[in-house]
């Protein structure tokens, strides 16, 4: 009854209410008189799980495809052979590498190590100005490292594609980046960057000219713990060969670790140390901890703590410079004998005791690094902040740091060069000395200076030539020794006696002293007078002269000079000639000839003018005959005059063959 009364007055209400304009509804429409899912929400229940269900569905659909399709992805990766690089697009450096010999103490054993020539290569593979640490070769214009490995075989398994894949994705600063390697026996080879600078080891740490102050020493110490923080925080987990050798220097000075990873590569390949002696192979294993050299199956990737161990002795070499265990008398064998030994109280380690001016917490460090208990050694994340102080009063600004350091380096290399230039100084003054001794000064210039030095004629000079009365009787009565120190002796006080005078020494054979005087600048008529003087005062000289072998005996000396042109005959000649008619010559009398004993000699003193036309004329008749036949004379004239030519240069010079 209420409700149809309702009805009814909305009925009436409608009927009389009357609308004047159009009503503006929000959302374009009057309200629904119920909602979507009702008034309880029950019409959409469905809806809602279906949605649910339909979006975790394509969720988990899509996230098997992403992981198949990464694993796809990956396995083709592998099977791509991205690392592999075909031997002949590599440009090998036939060379041999500078051989760096290291040795436990430089005190036992001397070190033979290599100067950096220069920074620069090019991709032209020119090696000339370089100096090479090991065996390099250019690839696609690089100058890269080539480490090479005798193995028969390889297979290329999965474990050893993952292993690639890894060394090959590795990228950091203070890590020798791994380029690629060949596996087509016999060539068999890993290539990695090329660092100009060597090893630390070899090239800086034992290398006296290089300076290494508390900078340089944090600077390479942070580079190397850098390092080793990202190897063991990688998938290769560890290194197992670490060592200052592998510890490498590139060009801005900054450390790089190499020689890690690839132990599947590398598993049953001859390396060499077979045909190395047992001390060299004992060598190698200087830094091992001691727990690895007592397992004979210790895994070749080594372990972390094993890594610690060998960078505890690195951080000794670096502060001390004296190599991995300091100045010793003890081969390498007996060493690793007493690191292994377990009843050594305290454990067998470099000696710290003389690292003077080193920062505490250095020694600190590396004491707790090289513990005999692998699980007391520190992390090198805590090797980080122990080590901090060292960084005390350096840049935060790395590249600050470099500039400093770059700017120490210069200055070091200044002093370096101006050291080497004196002593490049003193052996040029040697070599002069000796140079001097050899030839006359004006020669030795002008061969310095690069000039051609001819053959001259000189028409008025003065020979010297002497010798001691009686020498081949004394030097019959005397030793070998005092033979030579007597000779010796007498030249220094001659030698030093014509230094005073315009003479230029041209030889000494035996007891005989020849001097000359004119040549090779001319003086004038000077030089008679500066070889009597010089004759006059050796006359002086010898009567005071002592022999250490006989002071009592006194020496006499014999001289002879000469000025101007002389030409001495024997009778032979003097007969020929005067069959052939033309020549004068003139009795010199009976004299003493040395192994032929008293002989009458001549000299020749000139020629009749028709004997020089005759000699004139076969040279003249021979160039009308070159003229006549040009192809016989190229092949035989040049013979001819460079002979005539060589023949007048050696009757000019008085120089003799064996001096020039």
């Amino acid at each position: 009854m209420t409700r149809h009364l309702n009805d009814n007055v909305k009925l009436f209400f409608f009927s009389v209410l009357k609308f004047l304009a159009e009503i503006d509804w929000v959302g374009n429409g009057p309200p629904a008189d119920e909602p979507i899912c009702g008034f309880h929400g029950k019409k959409c229940v469905m809806w809602k799980v279906a949605i649910f269900v339909s979006g975790i569905t394509a969720a988990i659909l899509l996230l098997a495809l992403l992981v198949t399709y990464k694993n796809w992805a990956y396995e083709q990766e592998l099977d791509s052979l991205l690392w592999k690089i075909d031997f002949k697009d590599i440009q090998i450096n036939e060379c041999t590498p500078s051989t760096n010999t290291r040795s436990v103490s430089k005190n036992i054993h001397p070190l033979i190590r290599t100067s950096q020539v220069s920074l620069s290569s090019n991709a032209e593979g020119d090696f000339r100005y370089t100096t090479i640490f090991t065996t390099v070769g250019i690839y696609k214009g690089r100058m890269l490292a080539v480490k090479r490995f005798k193995k028969k075989s390889i297979d290329i398994t999965r474990k050893m594609k993952k292993e690639l894949k890894v060394m090959r994705d590795l990228r950091h600063d203070n890590l020798n980046p791994f380029v690629g390697a060949c596996v087509e026996p016999p060539n068999i080879i890993i290539i990695t960057e090329y660092c100009s600078r060597g090893a630390s080891e070899l090239d800086i740490l034992e290398n006296e000219d290089v300076k290494l102050d508390n900078m340089f020493n944090a600077s390479i110490i942070g580079d190397i713990v850098r390092g080793m923080t990202y190897l063991h925080e990688s998938p290769l987990r560890s290194h197992g060969n670490l060592k200052s050798s592998n510890c490498l220097v590139d060009s801005r000075w900054v450390v790089r670790i190499s020689d890690f990873g690839l132990h599947e590569l590398k598993f049953g390949a001859d390396t060499g140390d077979n045909e190395m002696d047992f001390e060299k192979q004992c060598e190698k294993l200087l830094w091992k901890a001691p727990e690895l050299l007592r397992d004979p199956c210790s895994p070749a990737n080594g372990t972390q703590k094993g890594d610690i161990f060998s960078f505890g002795i690195i951080l000794y070499e670096i502060i001390s410079r004296k190599g991995p265990y300091g100045p010793t008398s003890m081969t390498p064998s007996e060493i690793i004998k007493c690191v292994i030994r377990k009843d050594h109280n305290p454990p067998f380690r470099p000696r710290v005791a003389k690292l003077c001016g080193s920062f505490d917490c250095v020694i600190s460090c590396m004491q707790e690094c090289w513990s005999e208990y692998p699980e007391s050694r520190p992390d090198f994340k805590a090797i980080s902040g122990k080590l901090r102080p060292m960084r005390r009063g350096m840049k935060p600004n790395i590249f600050d740091n470099m500039l400093a350091m770059m700017e120490k380096y210069a200055n070091n290399l200044e002093a370096l060069v101006d050291e080497r230039t004196d002593q490049l100084n003193e052996e040029k003054k040697k070599t002069d000395a000796l140079l001097y001794e050899m030839l006359p000064k004006y020669v030795a210039d002008q061969l310095k200076r690069g000039h051609k030095v001819e053959a001259e004629s000189f028409d008025s000079v003065t020979i010297y030539f002497s010798d001691i009365v009686g020498f081949t009787k004394m030097a019959a009565e005397c030793s070998p020794l005092e033979v030579v120190d007597f000779l010796n002796d007498l030249y220094t006080c001659f030698d030093s006696i014509i230094e005073n005078y315009d003479v230029y020494k041209v030889e000494t054979i035996g007891d005989a002293y020849m001097v000359v005087s004119g040549l090779p600048i001319q003086n004038g008529d000077k030089h008679v007078g500066e070889i009597a003087s010089m004759a006059l005062h050796l006359l002086e000289a010898i009567k005071m002269f002592p022999l250490r072998h006989k002071p009592e005996e006194i020496l006499m000396l014999r001289i002879g000079i000469h000025s101007a042109l002389r030409v001495h005959c024997s009778e032979s000649s003097r007969i020929l000639l005067e069959k052939l008619g033309g020549y004068t010559l003139e009795e010199r009398g009976i004299i003493n000839i040395k192994g032929k004993g008293d002989m009458k000699t001549f000299w020749l003193t000139g020629q009749e003018s028709y004997r020089r036309k005759k000699l004139s004329e076969p040279e003249e008749s021979q160039k009308t005959n070159s003229n006549q036949s040009v192809t016989r004379s190229s092949l035989r004239q040049p013979n001819k005059v460079s002979n005539s030519k060589s023949v007048q240069c050696r009757r000019m010079s008085l120089e003799s063959p064996k001096q020039l």
